[in-house]
């Protein structure tokens, strides 16, 4: 199976991987923390990654758009891709 196309557009198949990602985290009741009902704008003492940080057990640091992710975050989506990508090479 020539998966040559698939290579050569991992980072658009990772978006869409961390888009499924965040339908289920956001349908099982997670949020982005800078949509937390706990977060108090006018209190918030946090750095320029601030959105990065949990106000409640509910908050998760990653349901923002793969674009806004640092890197080490899209590295996940990415080892995931790639290793899809090997399998099906083998099929």
């Amino acid at each position: 199976m020539d998966v040559s196309y698939l290579e050569e557009n991992v980072e658009f198949l990772c978006d869409k991987v961390h888009q499924a990602w965040m339908k289920e985290k956001l349908d099982q009741g997670f949020h982005a923390p800078d949509v937390c009902p706990l977060f108090n704008p006018s209190d918030d003492k946090r750095t320029s990654s601030g959105k990065f940080t949990r106000h409640c057990g509910k908050c998760h640091t990653d349901l923002y758009a793969y674009d806004e992710l640092p890197e080490n975050i899209k590295d996940y989506d990415r080892v995931m891709v790639k290793a899809v990508i090997q399998a099906m090479e083998k099929l």
